[in-house]
């Protein structure tokens, strides 16, 4: 019998402003892997329900530690990103006068 490992895997890769002082704590570059505990027996039903329930507290360690990671790297980032922001929409409105204008 091959018992396969189960687990949710979770990859992301940050590319923050040239300025940014990156948390110490944090990789730019991060795998995270979640087991989903417990293995649902072969027969249906309850056993699918069991393992649903598993996936779902799984997901949601993942959603609680990406989202301190992240926030991590918001604050470290903090304003950085707002002269990109708009410099962005002043493109974008630009370019939505030049079509109102034709």
């Amino acid at each position: 019998m091959n018992v396969q490992s189960r687990e949710l895997t979770v990859t992301y890769k940050i590319v923050p402003p040239p300025s940014t002082v990156a948390p110490q704590s944090l990789s730019q570059e991060t795998t995270h892997r979640f087991t989903v505990e417990g293995q649902p027996e072969d027969s249906k039903g309850d056993s699918e329900l069991k393992y649903y329930a598993l996936l779902r507290s799984s997901i949601a360690e993942a959603r609680i530690k990406l989202g301190e990671e992240l926030t991590a790297w918001r604050d470290a980032v903090g304003n950085a990103e707002l002269v990109k922001e708009k410099s962005v929409k002043a493109e974008v409105e630009d370019e939505e006068e030049e079509n109102a204008e034709e």
